[in-house]
């Protein structure tokens, strides 16, 4: 019985059906796992028998517009391909090194070359398929029957180290799987018995088709039920496993939450405490202020104030406020109050008072201070309080609002609400950063800016402003204006309340406006160039001015503006720089400087308030001298610099002399220009010329030039020149020649 018109019989076509459903199913598993090999090799079996199933049933057919031989030669071959990919099939699935040679080099000798002399050759030239198919089949018969013996002790000693159930099962199916195979060869040679045996059953006249499928196919089938199995068990186990990884997973998360909130605990409790120890240290440090503020006013009572003891007075206001809105900020946090708002005060009258000394701060830093303020507006707040929500906006502005800036202040009634606006052209801020600042700690990164702070101040501003009802807002985006609107609303006081509404009475408002007021100072060539790089404007011109007394000194803002200046002075003999600055700090200036063969020789300091050990240590290794920790005392720093200056001049003199003397090797000196030399000597000192003015003549006399001459010296070639002068001077002459010859250089 055959199928749709074909030579295909139905038991042929339903095995092929069955096989090629299995076919995809497998390929769908296999791209679920595409790392399991072994299953795509299967398949590729698989796609190859169900080739050969088709192709052998519907070949030979006379309705088929192929020649006959060809029909036939086409579906030996592919019977030729699956034979051979099965050997390789179980030599590669099972790892059978043992049957590599039959895989490769046998199945080319024993099988693909006898088909082609065997059957390809005399096929093509006789025509006579009977004859053919008896002579391909004897030498392969033999080859897989020895072939049998080798795949079967190889068989035992892998079944034996199998300690998989699924791996045994595995490698019966194939064994048997080959043992069918082993028919076909039989099947081929007995073809045309076994059709005449078979046509009174099957009622078709080709029934070694069926013969055949069915014996080379049995052996698969076992194998494709073995694979299932396998494949059912593997996912079974998959899915177990799953499970179990599920339930780890589970008891791993409650064990790590267990460990997070264990270890968020003793954060806390470790927070607290240094919290404690800090709140401890600032409680502690408040006496020793409050002494030396009032022995300060005193001394300034008596004595009168200079800008010496204004800038003392100043550094311990900021130090007193920055110690207060710390504690200010800690009770905040426990839920304490630090204001009492049960009271009313006129908000225009605390500005009022104010304003003219936010005016002239303002002016100092050289930004112009508009004011609109509306009369009598009443809160319900401690007015100490709006004093320092007041001072602290209008601060602010002042600090990030540049020289030539405008900042305008307005206080007036919107509806039912206070609306206090400070609107500035400073360098605004940003969006994204709008929550972040009143942050506590949080501070703006600002390039171009002296601007200090610990970052509490807003946060405090927020807290204030919200425990009497208030809100506060921000209007800013640098990206489409300049500037910032710092924008406060408080309902405005009913007119129930008894008595007269409180204010404060002006007074005094420190704000860090201070400007650079570094001595000008004409460059002195006797001394040496100092190069100092620090963001704090108080500091940078205390270092100035005491250092100016004994160096030529060169200050800068940050570590670009310092480099900037670096191109063009070529007289520095020191750097000191801070570490932590906005725009450039010291590291990224030291690694710059590095980079420089014309500025890498010169010393550096490093001064720092961090007290790190790591970063004393990266500055080390960058190459710099020394690392000093603020706050320190100016006489040490001086004391510094000169051992430096003085051990860089012996290595200098030393490394001259080094060269003098290697040049007086390379030529035999007589006594007449050791006489000469001593006469040298002896002239120098009667011109009283120091040690660089006769390391400068000695450079004259072999004819190096005053910019060679700077950069062996490490000074600048005008510096060179500056001696050169002062020489002629000394010794009284007006030209090089006139002076070797009056000083009696040997040349």
């Amino acid at each position: 019985m055959v199928v749709f018109g074909t030579q295909i019989h139905i038991i042929t076509f339903l095995i092929s059906l069955f096989e090629l459903v299995f076919f995809f199913y497998q390929v769908i598993y296999f791209l679920s796992r595409p790392s399991d090999k072994s299953r795509l090799y299967y398949l590729v079996l698989l796609f190859l028998l169900i080739q050969y199933n088709i192709v052998g049933a519907l070949f030979p057919d006379n309705k088929i517009d192929i020649p006959i031989t060809i029909q036939n030669i086409i579906a030996y071959i592919v019977a030729l391909v699956m034979s051979l990919y099965f050997i390789f099939y179980i030599y590669k699935v099972l790892n059978l090194e043992k049957l590599r040679f039959y895989a490769f080099q046998g199945s080319l000798i024993f099988i693909v070359l006898p088909f082609i002399f065997l059957f390809l050759f005399p096929y093509v030239y006789t025509g006579d398929l009977e004859m053919s198919r008896r002579l391909v089949v004897i030498i392969p018969f033999v080859y897989v029957i020895v072939m049998l013996f080798s795949l079967a002790k190889s068989f035992k000693e892998k079944y034996l180290s199998c300690a998989d159930e699924s791996c045994k099962e595995e490698m019966i199916g194939v064994l048997l799987g080959f043992s069918f195979w082993l028919t076909l060869p039989v099947i081929a040679f007995f073809e045309t018995d076994i059709n005449h045996l078979l046509l009174p059953i099957l009622k078709f006249h080709n029934g070694s088709q069926v013969a055949e499928v069915i014996s080379t196919n049995l052996g698969l089938l076992v194998m494709t039920v073995l694979f299932i199995r396998k494949s059912i068990k593997q996912s079974r186990a998959e899915y177990y496993m799953l499970l179990d990884s599920k339930k780890m997973l589970q008891e791993l998360n409650h064990t790590l939450t267990l460990k997070v909130i264990e270890r968020t605990k003793e954060l806390e409790i470790a927070n607290e405490r240094r919290t404690n120890t800090f709140i401890n240290l600032a409680h502690e440090s408040k006496t020793p202020i409050t002494l030396i503020r009032n022995y300060l006013e005193e001394y300034i009572g008596k004595h009168g104030e200079t800008e010496e003891l204004l800038i003392i007075k100043r550094s311990i206001e900021k130090l007193t406020r920055d110690i207060n809105n710390f504690f200010d900020l800690e009770k905040i946090k426990r839920g304490d109050d630090i204001y009492f708002n049960d009271q009313i005060c006129n908000v225009s009258e605390i500005l009022n008072n104010n304003i003219e000394l936010y005016r002239a701060y303002a002016n100092k830093k050289g930004i112009f201070l508009t004011s609109y303020v509306d009369d009598n507006l009443i809160v319900k707040a401690d007015p100490e309080g709006i004093y320092r929500i007041l001072n602290n906006l209008v601060e602010n502005a002042i600090k990030f609002t540049s020289l030539n800036g405008v900042i305008q202040i307005s206080l007036k009634q919107e509806g039912q609400s206070l609306l206090f606006v400070v609107r500035d052209n400073g360098i605004g801020i940003h969006p994204e950063l709008h929550e972040k600042i009143f942050e506590p700690y949080f501070k703006i990164n600002s390039s171009h800016k002296n601007i200090q702070g610990i970052g509490i101040g807003l946060s405090l501003v927020k807290k204030i402003v919200e425990s009497i009802g208030g809100v506060i807002r921000i209007e800013s985006d640098p990206s489409t204006i300049v500037g910032t609107n710092m924008i406060i609303e408080i309902p405005i006081c009913n007119n129930e309340y008894f008595g007269g509404p409180l204010s404060l009475k002006s007074r005094e408002v420190y704000f860090n406006v201070e400007a650079l007021n570094i001595p000008q100072l004409r460059y002195n060539a006797e001394k040496r160039s100092v190069l100092i790089v620090e963001d704090n404007f108080a500091l940078l011109n205390y270092l100035a001015t005491k250092l100016s007394e004994r160096f030529n000194v060169i200050a800068a803002t940050s570590g670009n503006e310092a480099f900037e200046r670096l191109q063009t002075v070529t007289y520095v003999d020191i750097i000191i720089s801070d570490v932590m600055m906005d725009d450039g700090d010291g590291f990224d200036l030291y690694r710059s400087i590095l980079s420089r063969n014309n500025l890498n020789h010169i010393p550096f300091i490093f001064l720092t308030a961090k007290d790190s050990a790591k970063s004393k240590i990266e500055g080390l290794l960058l190459g710099a001298v020394d690392y000093i920790q603020k706050p320190f005392l100016v006489e040490e720093l001086v004391a510094k610099i000169d051992s430096i200056l003085l051990n860089l001049e012996k290595q200098r003199i030393a490394l001259i002399n080094s060269a003098y003397k290697s040049l007086q090797k390379a030529s035999e000196i007589d006594l007449s220009k050791a006489d000469s030399q001593n006469k040298f000597e002896i002239n120098c000192q009667r011109y009283n010329l120091t040690t660089r003015e006769i390391e400068i003549i000695n450079l004259i006399a072999k004819g190096v030039t005053y910019k060679s001459s700077g950069e062996l010296l490490y000074i600048s070639d005008k510096t060179v020149a500056k001696h050169v002068r002062n020489i002629f001077e000394k010794v009284d002459v007006k030209k090089q020649v006139e002076l070797l010859s009056k000083l009696e250089v040997s040349v």
